[in-house]
């Protein structure tokens, strides 16, 4: 059964893939991906070894807030277009969250120089109205092949930073300014799936409040990152996730 928070043009590979749905996100989008499309971590000694990994590579991967990140990718990722209404959630209607500018629309996006050569649409460097105390935490790409995507992203001068087979589905990840998180999936060719943004306020009062403006609110549920929190927006036509910041990196 395909429930109702599922992104619409994604019904079909959530279908193909219903078998998966009970497995936890990599990325900790979860729901966000339709439970499939992420590189999954079942509750396994494997899982919890690749969960050792993600907190190893801390300062390598896990650093969306962290100016040195923009610094030392040669091509970092600074727009993004998704059609999704960010006025719903009492933002402007242009957001910019740290150095990511944000629009409503069909997906697209804009990068300081070369932009991977994926076929997506590029956009105009948006300058976006700053939100204080929100980051964009992850970006989740959809790739045919995660060899091919591995490669443009080198050709721009990224390199993974942690590449693992979980579930089925290879997956890499890159620092693009925010961590791009790379997955090979059922697609006919790259598409900017969604995003994951931190923030500094409580996800209880979060959640609270987005419910009372009509929003449709997943569960907080704890992230694999520990001392972390995660809950997905629903009935969306893209992937939207809300995680707690990063203590680590906030208070460095």
């Amino acid at each position: 059964m395909v429930d109702s928070h599922t992104p619409r043009k994604y019904v079909a590979h959530r279908k193909a893939r219903c078998a998966e749905t009970r497995n936890t996100s990599f990325g900790e989008v979860r729901e966000l991906t339709s439970e499939f499309v992420g590189p999954f971590l079942d509750r396994t000694t494997d899982a919890r070894c690749a969960r050792t990994q993600i907190a190893g590579l801390t300062s390598d991967v896990w650093l969306p807030t962290s100016d040195s990140v923009y610094a030392q990718a040669m091509s970092s990722l600074v727009g993004l277009r998704l059609p999704i209404d960010w006025g719903t959630f009492g933002w402007p209607a242009n957001p910019r969250f740290g150095k990511i500018a944000l629009a409503t629309g069909d997906p697209q996006w804009a990068w300081t120089d070369t932009a991977p050569d994926f076929g997506i649409d590029a956009m105009e460097n948006p300058s976006g109205h700053a939100v204080d105390g929100t980051t964009i935490d992850h970006v989740v790409l959809l790739v045919p092949s995660l060899d091919a995507a591995t490669t443009m992203l080198g050709d721009i001068g990224l390199d993974p930073r942690l590449k693992m087979d979980v579930g089925g589905r290879p997956a890499a990840f890159f620092r693009a300014g925010p961590v791009l998180e790379v997955i090979e999936s059922p697609v006919r060719a790259p598409s900017i799936y969604g995003i994951a943004v931190a923030t500094g306020e409580q996800l209880e009062t979060l959640a609270l409040r987005w419910r009372a403006m009509g929003v449709s609110v997943g569960e907080i549920k704890p992230a694999i990152q520990p001392g972390r929190k995660i809950f997905t927006v629903h009935n969306l036509d893209a992937g939207f996730a809300v995680m707690s910041e990063d203590r680590a990196i906030a208070t460095s």
